[in-house]
């Protein structure tokens, strides 16, 4: 070892007589001469900082060099490196390098650029091995050019211009990135960036040199793609307000008993499944039992469908006012459009005694279940994913992307109802609409309870049994307690479920 460091020395060419020589310190000194000697066999590591070195020379003779550190020099440009095998640390900050390059497929795992005259990050993708990245201080716009260093886990960016959050889009696939230091550049401007970045880059540790914690991790989720649960959570708790700062009423579908949950069948499945038609037929063959619930959106009508009877069409600026006056009991947003199921929607039902029938998205279901509504749900899915596209294709009414939404939407149904059991109290297959009705219908009579009884579904004189029939096991683990609908339109005293 031969440290130097802090004199005035302008000639290093002694080290050429020192043939074991491992590591050399020349550093502030005034050395004008880049290697300016005979390389050592050995020599690993070499410190010319903060000299008067303008022009870098082949390197090649030294084999064994490891670590190199070239800063506060006067270098413009990086060359002489191409044959250094063993060369993992290099660090030429605070020169007048505007350009990278001269660094293909070289072994680094540290590099610092820091203070130099760098506008754009480019010709780094060979350096496969590469671990710390400072480009701190220099002149970088875009993270364009870091997308294929999958070892990187530290980038120092430090007083750059980038400007934008979606830079960051570049890092998105480096999953071994821990630590992310934007300080003092333009993007700290923006409006809760932090969680922004945390968010597209959830695998973070540190950014901006303070830790990334499990609270922030969460908040950036819950802010920019929150679960279904939360956003469900959250549309509850926005109807429950508004609701309450209207005046209070006893509601129809709270009577005749606040401990017998009025009943809902809903019916849910991606677009185009199928779920409105069979919701239609089923109120039309029971209607003495159930009548069809409307919901209200903001999207325009389908060719074939009527205002009030398949959908309420409302204006966004309408639809938002009804929020505010606590009109709804769950609301969704899909396909850029607001769906949400009203309470008149709900009672209009309940004040003819009937059973409600909707038809909702699974957001809707969610939604759903956090109210004090206790529906039966039940699930309509595609099983066959090409009869689903032909038939979307064949009814003229979807674009290419709402059709892949909907065809990607199959498989969140699938997954909810293998993760989460019971979520739904039965699934039915809507390949064939007649058979999926079919299944419904029998479903449906069995809640009744008019199997058992032998009553035809027309019969408006008979009585809903409160029990499963003594003998009969429920068609499914979960359905023990059939559909219970309330009959008897007396308001003026309690009304008994019938």
């Amino acid at each position: 070892k031969l440290e130097l460091p802090y004199n005035k020395i302008r000639d290093l060419s002694c080290v050429s007589h020192m043939p074991y020589l491992i590591i050399l310190d020349a550093s502030h000194n005034e050395l004008s001469d880049f290697f300016g000697f005979e390389p050592p066999k050995n020599l690993k590591e070499v410190n010319f900082s903060h000299n008067h070195l303008s022009v870098m020379k082949d390197l090649s003779t030294y084999t064994s060099l490891s670590k190199l550190n070239l800063d506060y020099n006067s270098f413009s440009e990086i060359r002489g490196l191409e044959k250094c095998s063993n060369l993992i640390h290099l660090s030429i900050a605070h020169n007048k390098i505007s350009h990278i390059s001269g660094l293909d497929k070289l072994p680094l795992r540290h590099l610092s650029l820091r203070g130099n005259l760098i506008k754009k990050i480019e010709n780094l993708q060979t350096l496969w091995a590469l671990q710390f990245l400072d480009l701190s201080y220099n002149r970088i716009q875009s993270l364009s050019g870091l997308q294929n260093l999958h070892l990187l886990g530290s980038i120092n960016l430090e007083s750059n211009l980038i400007s934008e959050i979606k830079e960051t889009k570049h890092l998105h696939d480096l999953l071994l990135l821990r630590e992310l230091n934007l300080q003092r550049n333009p993007v700290q401007e923006k409006p809760e960036h932090r969680l922004a970045v945390i968010f597209l880059l959830q695998h973070l540790t540190h950014l901006d040199e303070q830790a990334v914690t499990a609270q922030e991790k969460v908040s950036a989720v819950n802010k920019y793609d929150p679960p279904q649960e939360v956003v469900a959570a959250r549309d509850h708790m926005t109807h429950v307000v508004f609701q309450h700062m209207q005046p209070q009423v006893i509601f129809d579908s709270t009577l005749p008993n606040l401990e017998t949950p009025y009943p809902i069948l809903v019916l849910t499945g991606p677009q185009a499944c199928g779920k409105r038609e069979i919701a239609h037929k089923l109120c039309q063959e029971f209607s003495h039992y159930f009548a069809y619930g409307a919901s209200h959106t903001t999207r325009g009508p389908y060719f074939g469908e009527e205002d009030c009877f398949d959908y309420h069409f409302v204006l966004d600026e309408e639809f938002q006012n009804m929020i505010h006056m606590g009109n709804f009991v769950q609301t969704i947003q899909y396909g850029g459009h607001w769906y949400g199921l009203s309470r008149e929607a709900i009672e209009s039902v309940a004040r003819e005694g009937l059973a409600c029938c909707v038809h909702m998205e699974l957001e809707g279901v969610y939604s759903m279940k956090h109210s004090y509504f206790e529906p039966r749900y039940i699930l309509l899915i595609p099983t066959r994913t090409d009869e689903y596209i032909s038939r979307m294709k064949a009814r003229g009414l979807y674009s290419k992307r709402q059709i892949d939404t909907a065809v990607s939407r199959i498989n969140l149904y699938v997954r909810v109802n293998k993760e989460q059991p019971g979520f739904f109290d039965s699934v039915i297959p809507c390949d064939n609409r007649e058979e999926a009705y079919s299944t419904l219908r029998q479903l449906v009579q069995e809640y009744l309870g008019l199997e058992e009884q032998g009553t035809e579904v027309g019969d408006s004189t008979r009585t809903i049994p409160d029990h499963t029939p003594t003998g009969k096991s429920a068609p499914e683990p979960y359905l023990t307690t059939p559909l219970q609908v309330n009959r008897h339109q007396n308001h003026t005293s309690p009304r008994p479920y019938r």
